[in-house]
């Protein structure tokens, strides 16, 4: 071994240490009530519900609509949407149990899509929210399907951006759930994610095609959520949002007789196409009050890709639904292509 990797080792070694003590440093238990960094639309709250501790962003006055990410994210990724919709309403953007600021539990929580529906119905029981219209993307757009599932009365109008709630044959976060498996190395990882050392990376895989597109304004706003959300990453909790559809249970012949009014959103240049035209072309057969909308550039995150389109849209659809179902494009590419 020359003198030089002899140099390298201890440094790899340190560095491998310094990863894995990053990863390991999250809040299990936010009973102090901390942010990681004060949110830059609304005020920080807090609601205690079944002893845990969860944060959310409210701006706004009128009726409230609950703003539900996605797996992974907090409610930072709805900071390009807030300024839109609070204008009109009173806006609730969560972080559901397991991510951001809110409590990361290592024990009694599966982190199942029907648990986080229940926790998101008990803490609008807590802000004496009898009803709410509800938007959620991918993993939280599962959860907003799961309440106006099981809690219809509880709801007006679900806003769903390739909401997964549906058991696909075709699992969205099998890579992720392979990297989290196994703990020390998964930490480490973690920890790398944590620290932004990353950051590009992962932009650009959840930007995909849309990045070079974006104003070079556009993407340091989209590179700040994005690194934010990292920096609040744990192992224990992502994993198992990773497996979220296989550990919960399937509602599907229950889903079939909502009668709420839905609007379910997605780009047709999505990493996950298949799986949102297989859900929007299931949602369409089955229930009567359904609007889909497709972008023919838009990709899985569209809330961060279109902003200002997608508030329209949802502005739009909570004053005056259409019962007519509107298709921009058509559904051409099927899951083989």
């Amino acid at each position: 071994m020359d003198k030089r990797a002899k140099k390298l080792i201890p440094t790899l070694v340190l560095l491998s240490w310094m990863l894995l003590c990053a990863g390991c440093s999250y809040l299990v238990k936010n009973d102090r009530e901390l942010v990681y960094s004060k949110s830059q639309y609304g005020i920080d709250k807090f609601a205690v519900v079944s002893g845990h501790h969860i944060h959310y962003v409210e701006e706004g006055e009128g009726e409230p609509v609950l703003l539900i990410p996605g797996a992974f994210s907090t409610y930072r990724d709805w900071n390009r949407i807030i300024p839109f919709l609070s204008k009109q309403y009173r806006v609730l953007a969560i972080d559901y149990l397991g991510v951001g600021d809110s409590d990361k539990p290592r024990s009694g929580a599966g982190y199942t899509i029907e648990a986080q529906a229940d926790l998101i119905v008990q803490m609008m029981d807590i802000l004496h929210i009898p009803k709410a219209d509800i938007v959620g993307v991918s993993y939280g757009g599962g959860i907003a399907l799961n309440i106006a599932t099981r809690y219809p009365d509880r709801v007006h109008k679900i806003i769903c951006i390739e909401g997964n709630g549906l058991k696909n044959e075709k699992l969205p976060y099998r890579p992720m759930e392979a990297i989290l498996r196994w703990p020390v190395i998964s930490d480490a990882a973690i920890g790398a994610i944590r620290s932004g050392l990353i950051d590009h990376v992962g932009v650009r895989l959840i930007m995909g095609p849309a990045w070079h597109e974006l104003s070079e304004e556009d993407k340091k706003e989209v590179f700040g959520i994005i690194s934010q959300n990292n920096k609040t990453a744990s192992r224990f909790s992502w994993y198992h949002i990773s497996r979220s559809m296989k550990t919960s249970k399937d509602f599907t012949e229950e889903v079939k007789r909502v009668q709420l009014p839905i609007l379910y959103l997605y780009g047709k240049e999505s990493g996950y196409l298949c799986m949102a035209e297989t859900n929007a072309e299931f949602l369409k057969k089955h229930l009567s009050d359904v609007t889909v909308i497709s972008f023919e550039d838009g990709i899985h995150d569209l809330e961060l890709q279109k902003p200002a389109e997608v508030a329209d849209l949802i502005a739009e659809f909570l004053r005056e639904h259409k019962t007519d179902d509107v298709l921009i494009g058509n559904l051409s590419r099927g899951c083989g292509e």
